[in-house]
């Protein structure tokens, strides 16, 4: 039988908050990013569903839940459901985390990241 790793939630955390500012088609690297983010994140339409989270993380409603929670909790995610589903977006906050953490989170979970994508390469969203 083969021997799964499991993941902790915080990767699956920095992975769906990668996903949620790939939604603002900005860059983690521009100068002017904290200043123009929540410009951007008001003026968005594009929602992000609880989903596409769970196919982003690729694991399980559970743990998709797990991950919401702890994004919402932490201020780094708004979550509103309405008729249409879950509207899923990163805060200010969760810019700002991601901006000051991106490259550490790249580097802390390197292996967990390169097994978790073995088999269909790291999306350009979390490069």
């Amino acid at each position: 039988m083969a021997n799964r790793h499991y993941r902790g939630y915080r990767v699956y955390a920095y992975i769906a908050l990668a996903r949620l500012f790939h939604a603002l088609d900005l860059d983690i690297q521009q100068p002017d990013l904290l200043d123009r983010a929540p410009d951007r994140i008001a003026a968005s339409r594009e929602r992000v569903s609880k989903e596409e989270v769970l196919h982003a993380i690729r694991s399980n409603s559970h743990m998709t839940d797990k991950v919401l929670d702890y994004l919402e909790g932490a201020g780094f995610a708004s979550i509103v459901r309405d008729d249409r589903g879950y509207d899923i977006r990163i805060t200010p906050k969760g810019v700002e985390h991601l901006r000051k953490y991106h490259a550490f989170y790249r580097e802390l979970y390197a292996r967990e990241l390169e097994g978790h994508y073995r088999y269909m390469g790291t999306p350009d969203w979390l490069r």
